[in-house]
């Protein structure tokens, strides 16, 4: 079940903060009760096996996600208006690369940690077709983003946003753990979000007829 109660949620916090620094195998009870603050064996208390404090986890994670997005309006596509000219659709374009520069900036400047045990998290439950299910319930993310490929004129938007998540993604990534965080801008510099927009803006202004 989702995690409601304080405890529970404090216990899956100190767990998404273990995974984040060092990594799902050090995803025990007794580190969740160091990481927490409490005494030894209240996570197991709370969460009885191992896979059910990472289900703890991904409801954690998930409804993080939820509540960020809770106040965000998601219009249908068939209620959104295209530009009528190729100009303003590019204008639309560049719009969004820098809005969604900013977000995917925001996630690894603010919510590297989180952001970090959700990466690992994906890998360890991809044969746990139950677990894995919790981590893609929210579907807000392709609705937002089909609506504002809409906007753009794109062909097929519903096909289009899987690739637009995964591009976005795979920045967060590039920019945590891979090449990208070696050599990127520091994230929450008006460079970073430049050099995220650049990327975002090659591929968006791509599907615009």
């Amino acid at each position: 079940m989702p995690v409601t109660s304080d405890r529970p949620q404090l216990l899956a916090d100190a767990a998404i903060s273990v995974i984040a620094s060092s990594g799902v195998r050090a995803l025990t009870h007794r580190a969740v009760d160091a990481a927490a603050g409490v005494p030894s064996g209240t996570a197991s208390y709370h969460f009885r096996s191992r896979r059910e404090l990472l289900r703890g986890v991904l409801f954690r994670l998930a409804d993080i996600t939820h509540e960020r997005l809770a106040q965000v309006s998601v219009p249908a596509t068939e209620a959104v208006e295209v530009p009528r000219s190729r100009s303003g659709r590019l204008a639309e374009a560049s719009q969004l690369a820098d809005a969604v520069a900013a977000f995917v900036d925001g996630q690894i400047l603010e919510e590297s940690e989180r952001t970090l045990a959700r990466m690992a998290c994906e890998i360890e439950v991809a044969s746990d077709p139950d677990l894995r299910e919790i981590l893609h319930a929210g579907d807000v993310f392709r609705k937002l983003a089909a609506a504002a490929l809409t906007r753009l004129g794109a062909v097929d938007p519903p096909r289009q946003a899987d690739g637009l998540i995964a591009l976005i993604d795979g920045l967060q990534f590039d920019r945590l753990v891979g090449v990208g965080s070696l050599s990127a801008a520091p994230p929450g510099t008006p460079e970073s979000k430049a050099e995220i927009s650049s990327v975002l803006r090659s591929y968006l202004t791509g599907l615009v007829p």
